[in-house]
């Protein structure tokens, strides 16, 4: 597949978890006490950060990790896969003891059951953040998310608002004590569950539904809004110089999905990709709705993210 770098000085920071998916493949996931036979066991790179770097990566973005692994070997083999992808792996911190894994039960009717063990992702902190100060300083635009923790996440917000950095926040998962401050970013991008979990409402589930909890972002502070709204597209939102919201709908791709799992870091690497080309947001979404649409034709994380190419044959 063909890398392409339109603008290799646009320089994407992703600061977030990377994980090792140990993937449990079962005729059925098991009730307490209970011991199966499962059919097989693979293990697959993932975390939303490293995942959505890498998106980035495939469409032949310029793109860093601010992130720990453990000294474990799950440490020396996620650095080698972002590597191959091609990863700007400078201010990725080693930590004593394990990375971070993820624990994933799929069975024959694709339902699943996850355990993460935060291992070296919840020992990124504030500090670690201070310390790769330049690299923020330095990033047309940096994306966060939550699976590390939150005191590192709101440093790196800070930091950003004061080099003048735009901040792309993925609120996944979203904590029970979500600060307020993080409203207050350039673009917020939650899923139907966590737009629920932040404005405490039931869960949107039509696009009408989705245009007023868009707007209910953009006034508790955010400057752009995308709700992922799954086979329904996409909501996106801005607010106008003037106060005034402009809300449109983004139609989702028609296709044969046989596994979303990643498909949402599939959309956040393409929106950060396009923007971070001075692409307009409504174009941007659009394009990052053909990257999820490719995403969920392909099994497992990481490799169903899509390349250049890929992407715009469903543009």
């Amino acid at each position: 597949m063909r890398h392409s770098n339109e603008n290799p000085s646009a320089k994407i920071l992703v600061c977030g978890s990377i994980n090792m998916d140990l993937v449990v493949r079962t005729p059925r996931l098991p009730t307490p006490g209970q011991t199966l036979i499962a059919h097989q066991l693979d293990e697959v790179s993932g975390g939303k950060g490293a995942n959505q770097a890498v998106a980035v990566a495939r469409l032949g973005g310029s793109v860093g990790m601010l992130a720990a692994l453990g000294s474990d070997g799950f440490g020396a083999t996620l650095r080698a896969n972002l590597e191959q992808e091609g990863v700007d792996l400078e201010w990725i911190v080693t930590k004593p003891g394990p990375s971070g894994v993820a624990i994933v039960a799929v069975d024959d009717q694709s339902e699943n059951s996850i355990l993460v063990v935060p291992g070296a992702n919840g020992e990124l902190s504030p500090q670690d953040i201070q310390n790769a100060q330049a690299a923020i300083q330095n990033a047309s635009l940096v994306m966060l998310q939550l699976e590390i923790p939150i005191q590192t996440v709101l440093h790196a917000v800070r930091l950003c608002r004061q080099h003048h950095v735009p901040v792309i926040l993925n609120t996944a998962p979203v904590p029970e004590d979500f600060p307020s401050e993080l409203f207050n970013v350039d673009l917020i991008c939650p899923n139907q569950s966590e737009t629920a979990a932040l404005l405490k409402i039931p869960p949107p589930k039509n696009v009408d539904q989705a245009f007023a909890a868009a707007r209910m972002l953009l006034e508790k502070g955010a400057k752009q809004v995308v709700i992922t709204l799954g086979p329904l597209g996409a909501v996106a939102a801005t607010k106008l110089p003037n106060g005034h919201p402009v809300i449109k709908a983004v139609e989702a791709h028609r296709v044969d999905a046989i596994d979303t799992v990643a498909a949402g870091d599939a959309f956040l690497g393409a929106l950060a990709f396009q923007i971070a080309q001075g692409t307009a947001l409504m174009e941007a979404c659009l394009f990052a709705s053909a990257a999820a649409a490719h995403a969920v034709t392909v099994r497992g994380a990481q490799p169903s993210l899509p390349y250049l190419d890929q992407v715009h044959t469903r543009l």
